[in-house]
């Protein structure tokens, strides 16, 4: 078990649970206290005749509880997940489980199965290929409707645009999305995150059009790309792999820090992105999970917490996006991370990236012996030989982030974004963890 107080806090849904929880972590107010190598069990004593039954599953952690609660992970559950962390001692082992946990566990192992049966469902192949074929050539219509367009924008001179500002390319970026083509769609809608107010705009309008043109012009000439670069302009032109493809092929087997977990929101559905990091391998891993409406999160996962799991990779130049395909407790931590300690490695790491896939937006990073520093009215990320990059975190963030490593060395995570660090998380001498507010 590696989840620490904080981590558990993390997981509840708003700051009442968090405080509900920890105010019924304290063993007097739960009648029994019980684990193995599967799962956590108690019950609690609430205000009616039966205590509430709590559950915890240790090998992907998922809470259950019987109480009238919508909220997920409820306060039963927190209070148990941290009696566990902090005194195991507490807890009766118990190779067998009562009758309520096992079925439970035997549920969730179900529904894996069925889901597992499904992904293995036999596709008609004659019936797949006619639907590529008919996308195939709305997309290639669309394509070219794009072209037309950006000659129109581009013909004139751009300095019309901030009169039309945030409406010149709804009708085109509507079009995109007719032609099946959303990620072309989503790459028209980052046009309006431009402030044509700025001075500068004019730089930004042009290499987001003169990207969206080089996009096209690849997917053109797929044909003559290798493998991997095709395949990264299909993914933005908006093709996707299924995923009980993606999960057919061959997984890395790894210990795996979880670095980061943010959320963003966006026409009603929020994007999880997690992002992992191999102990053995140093490969990072993108976590991608989509929720419409008030769909419950599925992962529980914090930063700083170590899973052993088998990854499957979605094809591409540098592969990045990933799934889980089977995930395993973790018996030992391993301690050592080894990451790079220079800047001038990061760039250079940075370098190989956009030269395998120009388009890439997000590069993750990460490096040790770093300090925080601030000067010129401006946030700083020093290596040990002294080369600063500037920091785009938000002054409140960077003045925690100085506050948490007490001005010592630490090692960080971040993304890279169009040459702009954005930290993520830090890891101090006391293996603390900073986390995006």
């Amino acid at each position: 078990m590696q989840y620490n107080r904080e981590q558990i806090l993390q997981l509840a849904p708003d700051d009442v649970s968090a405080k509900a929880g920890r105010q019924l972590a304290t063993p007097g107010k739960w009648v029994t206290m019980a684990c193995n190598d599967l799962a956590i069990w108690g019950e609690c004593q609430g205000s009616g005749k039966n205590p509430y039954q709590t559950a915890i599953d240790l090998t992907n952690i998922a809470f259950k509880c019987n109480c009238p609660s919508r909220k997920f992970p409820c306060k039963h559950g927190l209070a148990l997940f941290l009696l566990y962390s902090e005194d195991q001692g507490k807890f009766t082992a118990n190779p067998e489980l009562p009758a309520y946990v096992a079925e439970w566990l035997s549920k969730r192992q179900a529904r894996e199965t069925t889901k597992e049966t499904k992904e293995e469902k036999p596709v008609d192949e004659t019936a797949r290929a006619k639907r590529v074929e008919s996308r195939e050539k709305k997309v290639n219509g669309g394509i070219e409707e794009v072209r037309a367009w950006l000659s129109d924008v581009i013909r004139p001179g751009i300095a019309h645009v901030p009169q039309q500002a945030y409406q010149f390319h709804n009708n085109i970026t509507a079009r995109m999305v007719d032609a099946q083509a959303g990620g072309l769609a989503s790459q028209l809608r980052q046009i309006s995150e431009i402030n044509f107010f700025n001075e500068g705009w004019q730089k930004q309008l042009l290499k987001r059009l003169s990207g969206i043109y080089m996009i096209t012009e690849g997917y053109r000439n797929r044909d003559t790309l290798p493998a991997g670069s095709a395949r990264d302009i299909a993914t933005l032109i908006g093709w996707t792999i299924p995923k009980e493809e993606v999960l057919q092929t061959e997984a890395i087997t790894d210990q795996w820090i979880v670095l980061s977990v943010t959320m963003s929101e966006e026409s009603n559905v929020t994007t999880e992105r997690i992002w992992l990091y191999g102990l053995g391998t140093s490969r990072f891993a993108l976590l991608l999970n989509f929720y419409a409406g008030n769909q419950p999160y599925q992962t529980m996962l914090v930063p700083g917490i170590q899973i052993d799991a088998d990854i499957v990779y979605y094809p591409a130049s540098v592969p990045m996006r990933a799934l889980i395909r089977e995930q395993r407790p973790v018996t030992s931590r391993s301690a050592q991370i080894n990451i790079p300690d220079s800047f001038l490695t990061i760039y250079n790491n940075i370098a190989d990236t956009l030269g395998k896939n120009p388009f890439a937006e997000q590069i993750p990073f990460m490096i040790e012996g770093v300090k925080a520093t601030f000067a010129n009215e401006r946030w700083f990320l020093t290596d040990q030989e002294g080369l600063s990059v500037p920091l785009s975190n938000p002054e409140d963030e960077c003045w925690n982030m100085l506050a948490f490593s007490g001005g010592r060395r630490f090692s960080a995570f971040g993304i890279c974004e169009q040459g702009q660090f954005d930290l993520h998380f830090i890891s101090a001498a006391r293996q603390g963890v900073f986390l995006k507010s």
